[in-house]
């Protein structure tokens, strides 16, 4: 268990304000650690554990009557009039007095930014931000996190651990690589960004319309039609697997593209970067060699 100095047996009490991070937390093997989460932290470790965010406009609980345009019209008119996504409450933060508070400094559409809560935390806290947009960012989270808890080793064999995975899964990469594309949003359909590409690519694909660290990026119908990828992963932010499926059929199948998707559980598999990426990337190995891995529906 970690500790807050040496010397001392009380462990170190952390705060997560991104599914990511409690993710991180639980695979350095820190959950009863855990003092507070996100109100879109899965990880059954945060189950009954004080909410910290919530959303400030509908696009959580996306079910199968909810129109992914008019979720994509809400963000775009919050963010160009300013308005913040998302709260986090700042008075039960500080009644839980963390030691270490783990947010992102990566997207604010997805999550809570670390940077306003920077001047609002406990006496004594610190606030670690993750950042990573590709394999090798997460290895420098793991380390931060890591280093703020103090699970350096364990970080470490983590490490070791995931680039074991993903360098066996795609060792058997198929030949010629199949050109596969990733949306991470459906209408309008968002190409998968930052990590996701090199995701792809370590499984023994190509991923098309899209390249590593670049982020996720609006795209056409049009565009998707004439790059005719071999593979297409239908991966919408904050979908249930049965409710992305249902949405897969009313977007591919009056364009005859049905046939080349694959429905995956995108928030457990692609939508963070965190150690499941050694699952995603064995996953899609799978896939490419004709096989149907768990996590994922093919129409």
């Amino acid at each position: 268990m970690a500790t807050r100095s040496a010397g001392t047996t009380s462990p170190v009490r952390i705060a997560c304000l991104v599914p990511a991070a409690t993710d991180i937390v639980a695979a350095l093997g820190l959950g009863e650690n855990l003092v507070g989460v996100s109100h879109e932290c899965d990880h059954p470790l945060a189950a009954g554990l004080p909410v910290l965010t919530s959303a400030s406009i509908a696009a959580a609980g996306l079910d199968a009557d909810t129109d992914p345009a008019w979720v994509d019209a809400q963000v775009s008119a919050a963010l160009e009039a300013g308005t913040a996504l998302y709260r986090t409450d700042l008075a039960l933060l500080r009644q839980l007095e963390p030691d270490v508070v783990i947010g992102q400094a990566i997207c604010d559409v997805c999550a809570v930014p670390a940077d306003t809560v920077a001047g609002h935390l406990p006496e004594g806290a610190s606030l670690v931000a993750l950042e990573a947009t590709s394999l090798t960012g997460l290895e420098d989270d793991l380390a931060a996190v890591g280093h703020a808890l103090g699970a350096g080793d364990a970080a470490d064999r983590l490490v070791a651990s995931l680039r074991s995975r993903i360098t066996a899964a795609g060792a058997a990469a198929p030949e010629p690589a199949p050109s596969v594309l990733v949306l991470e949003w459906g209408d309008p359909p968002f190409v998968g960004g930052h990590w996701i590409p090199e995701l792809v690519t370590r499984a023994g694909g190509t991923h098309v319309l899209g390249s590593a660290d670049e982020p996720s990026r609006r795209a056409t119908w049009g565009e998707i039609r004439h790059a005719d990828p071999d593979i297409i992963i239908h991966a919408p932010c904050g979908y249930l697997l049965e409710v992305a499926v249902d949405e897969a059929r009313r977007l591919f199948r009056p364009l005859g593209l049905d046939d080349r998707v694959w429905v995956a559980d995108a928030s457990r598999l692609f939508s963070r970067c965190t150690p499941v990426v050694a699952e995603t990337v064995e996953a899609l190995a799978t896939i490419f060699a004709g096989g149907s891995p768990p996590g994922f529906v093919h129409l």
